[in-house]
């Protein structure tokens, strides 16, 4: 038996045709990316949706594009300012799926609260500037916790320039049933909250430039087989 899936994105499909430079395994995970507001250069909450089927989840990882600005857990390296701090919430995961606690037979949604965890803990990917932490107590008490990073990269095969990755290596796959139908949304919020309330803690902005931005998914499953997808989002 194993659990549901947290993901990332939002906005239009990206027709497989636009890729440039990518090869697409798969375009299956109906994967969608928006963020409010579109005005550029602003603070930014997103939502993004993942839709992955009967495919029960390994690891994935979200390129977001060239301008778009992550806090930093080192607030003297943070390009917005001012960062989290330790235990702000900066999120949330709603993982939809076929859970165990009633035998495989309905659905369920499970509902996790990503927190800004200082300092980045040991394991961390090459290049980590900034940790998340989402935990979610499914049914009976049972508390599921896994780990997210913001990884700054100086470009891949999915974006050429600049960029951070957000990467979950470890998906949490415990109690989803092999023949759940899986969605996953995942909100950010472009304000930390504290005890509820917002701060002006920034935790993403817009890119500063006017255009439309390709997002790209990666997503592995049990299996080993590489899932890819993308959507696009503007700004103005």
């Amino acid at each position: 038996m194993r659990f549901s899936r947290m993901k990332i994105a939002v906005g239009l499909l990206l027709p497989l045709g636009t890729f440039t430079g990518v090869a697409l395994a798969h375009h299956d995970l109906l994967f969608t990316f928006s963020a409010t507001p579109t005005t550029a250069g602003a603070v930014v909450s997103t939502t993004g949706h993942t839709e992955s089927g009967t495919f029960i989840p390994a690891s994935s990882i979200v390129h977001l594009p060239p301008g778009m600005l992550i806090a930093h857990a080192d607030d003297l390296t943070s390009p917005v300012s001012p960062p989290p701090l330790n235990g702000d919430s900066v999120g949330q995961a709603n993982n939809y799926g076929d859970l165990w606690s009633d035998g495989c037979g309905n659905y369920t949604t499970t509902i996790a609260n990503a927190t800004w965890v200082e300092p980045i803990g040991t394991g961390a990917p090459a290049g980590t500037v900034a940790e998340l932490k989402l935990q979610a107590t499914p049914f009976l008490g049972l508390t599921i916790t896994k780990r997210a990073f913001i990884v700054k990269s100086n470009g891949d095969t999915f974006q050429s320039g600049a960029h951070y990755d957000i990467s979950m290596p470890d998906m949490p796959d415990e109690f989803a049933c092999s023949g759940s139908s899986a969605k996953a949304d995942l909100t950010t919020y472009g304000f930390a909250r504290a005890a509820g309330a917002t701060t002006n803690r920034v935790v993403a902005r817009n890119p500063a430039t006017p255009g439309t931005y390709n997002v790209y998914m990666e997503y592995k499953d049990t299996s080993g087989a590489l899932h890819q997808d993308a959507a696009l989002f503007s700004v103005k």
